[in-house]
């Protein structure tokens, strides 16, 4: 098992510009995050971490209720979250920590574009937070967090790697 200070502190060498450790009950998940994936997003059916070939909400909850905690982190951009997440996992993967499942941010970043069903990048291809239903702005306030602009001016991404 890993100590949550080591974890957080790999988790900044990672890349990560804050991370929390938080309950799998604070993740907050709504079927209409998945609605705004479907209907208004121009990458909805295109990519294998995006709706329709993410988990939906339902399974997304049954997921979650397999685990005691996630990590949650802040990154500087969508592709910077969804690495992060994956380098998080393959580290937890390094000190036998298995069942640890990352979610990034936004669409895949890997391929300019994507066959979903023969993915060139399974091993670094996951699913968007929001992709599976999960309300990233209320579990980031859940954890005591604000969604507010960076010092620069831009807007942080979220990520998470479900942990135990």
């Amino acid at each position: 098992m890993v100590d949550e200070e080591t974890l957080l502190a790999k988790a900044r060498e990672l890349g990560a510009l804050d991370a929390i450790v938080v309950p799998a009950s604070a993740v907050v998940v709504a079927h209409w995050v998945r609605l705004k994936c479907m209907y208004g997003c121009p990458d909805y059916g295109k990519w294998k971490t995006c709706p329709p070939y993410s988990p939906d909400p339902e399974t997304t909850k049954k997921v979650l209720a397999e685990y005691e905690e996630v990590l949650l982190m802040k990154a500087p951009s969508h592709t910077d979250a969804t690495k992060l997440a994956v380098d998080v996992m393959l580290w937890l993967y390094s000190q036998h920590l298995f069942k640890a499942f990352p979610m990034g941010s936004g669409r895949c970043y890997l391929c300019k574009e994507c066959d979903p069903l023969n993915c060139k990048y399974p091993d670094r291809a996951y699913p968007s937070m929001e992709a599976c239903g999960i309300d990233v702005s209320s579990t980031v306030k859940k954890a005591g967090w604000e969604n507010g602009p960076l010092d620069d001016g831009s807007w942080p991404h979220f990520c998470m790697v479900l942990l135990w």
